[in-house]
């Protein structure tokens, strides 16, 4: 597998699209808030200015094969999603009433967020790759990257929530140099939080 990492802030807008598709793979949250939600949130992700992260592209087909991000302040990208307030009342209405049980999990989880962070900590709030390229450790290099850059940027510590069926995250996050800090129930996500020094 050959493939270069670029940084996330780099990226072509048109190519937001595809990390907006490879994150539907996932059975976080913000996947189940449905594509309008996640290609809004990754939009607003590359404009945050504290906000990192990098994406993976195959070097001869130019295909995205995953992506990472992080942040020290990830209820903050969350609330960005509402700041065009006719854009997120039309879509919150319309969650309530396709599936009000995401609506409800989204008030857990946005109360839930806040207060988990340290001072002079970064949350790595997503490394996810596309299906095809997974079992090649490249899940663990782009969240390796982001702990890189969290310590050039003077971060001293990172965290991570993983759901703990998801064992192929841990594993790589552990691999990492993560350890898990609590056990802990959001909503109905079932969740380790893990920390590790930069």
């Amino acid at each position: 597998m050959n493939y270069t990492l670029h940084p996330l802030k780099e990226i072509n807008p048109n190519l937001l699209q595809r990390i907006a598709e490879i994150h539907m793979g996932d059975a976080g949250l913000l996947s189940k808030l449905g594509y309008p939600f996640v290609l809004r949130y990754f939009e607003m992700a590359v404009k945050d200015e504290r906000a990192f992260g990098f994406y993976a592209q195959e070097n001869e087909t130019s295909e995205i094969m995953g992506f990472s991000l992080a942040s020290p302040e990830p209820s903050v990208l969350t609330s960005n999603l509402a700041r065009d307030r006719k854009w997120f009342i039309q879509q919150i209405v319309k969650l309530i009433f396709t599936h009000p049980l995401v609506f409800l999990q989204m008030v857990v989880s946005s109360i839930t967020i806040q207060g988990q962070m340290e001072e002079n900590s970064i949350e790595c709030v997503y490394f996810t790759v596309d299906p095809k390229f997974r079992g090649q450790q490249l899940g663990r290099t782009l969240q390796k990257a982001l702990m890189d850059e969290g310590r050039k940027q003077g971060y001293k510590k990172i965290f991570a929530s993983i759901e703990t069926w998801n064992q192929a995250s841990l594993k790589a996050t552990q691999a990492n140099g993560f350890t898990i800090a609590k056990t802990f129930h959001e909503g109905k996500y079932h969740r380790h939080r893990l920390e590790s020094k930069l």
